[in-house]
């Protein structure tokens, strides 16, 4: 079996999560997924950033959805992580596409919410897709797959934008996911390397589903799991 390896956030261990550098670091590599975490801003904008909050990854601080993109642009993304990358901006998920479009790149995009309106984030995410792929847009559709730990946002997708491709994340399997995974026509389901076992993963294939596990960095964590389909890791190359 193959592994699929996805560049977790890019390249997060040696560059800035979610950044322009880490997606370029991606690309340097040849990696040919990465994963990374939208979400929208005060004014209806979807953005690269995993927190809700801005203070640990930016110069900024409180909530990201109470910024406007224009007010989140000002900020700095990458002096958080060391002096060389100071000055890196927040990335718009137009933006992140519009970088990776020309390279063999596709990408997972985890769907974050808290306290969000769930309905209007997929609407601003079905409206994005809608210009940026066929026939509006150039980006291939099938580079793009959805992912989200709200199982109302995978209903949502699944009604939505039926035409991407989905997983369903979760910290631990549990056979209550599969009805889930069935509604939704998942792909595959995310799961959390630390609780996840062989057995765990040979049913989820008996099922036909895959498995991808989250976060790898270290390749002797793969020895009980060898069937895996694929690995989210900060540091990809130690998976090439």
């Amino acid at each position: 079996m193959t592994l699929t390896v996805i560049g977790h956030r890019g390249v997060a261990l040696h560059y800035p999560e979610n950044t322009r550098s880490s997606i370029l670091a991606a690309i340097d590599l040849g990696l040919k997924w990465i994963e990374v975490d939208i979400q929208p801003t005060r004014d209806g904008v979807l953005v690269v950033c995993h927190d809700h909050t801005l203070d640990r990854c930016s110069n900024g601080s409180g909530r990201l959805d109470e910024c406007t993109l224009d007010q989140l642009k000002k900020l700095d993304f990458g002096g958080w992580f060391d002096s060389q990358f100071v000055g890196e901006k927040l990335m718009t998920l137009e933006e992140l596409l519009t970088l990776i479009e020309p390279h063999d790149l596709s990408v997972n995009l985890e769907v974050k919410v808290d306290r969000h309106d769930v309905a209007n984030v997929v609407a601003l995410l079905k409206t994005t897709l809608e210009s940026a792929t066929a026939p509006l847009g150039t980006f291939p559709s099938d580079r793009i797959h959805f992912s989200s730990f709200n199982h109302h946002v995978m209903r949502l997708l699944h009604r939505e934008l039926p035409s991407f491709k989905r997983s369903v994340l979760s910290e631990r399997f549990s056979p209550r996911l599969l009805p889930l995974l069935a509604e939704v026509e998942a792909t595959g389901c995310n799961l959390n390397i630390e609780l996840t076992s062989k057995k765990t993963v040979d049913t989820l294939h008996q099922h036909g589903y895959q498995v991808w596990c989250y976060t790898v960095n270290n390749p002797n964590k793969l020895r009980h799991l060898k069937n895996l389909n694929g690995v989210f890791s900060d540091a990809p190359e130690r998976f090439l």
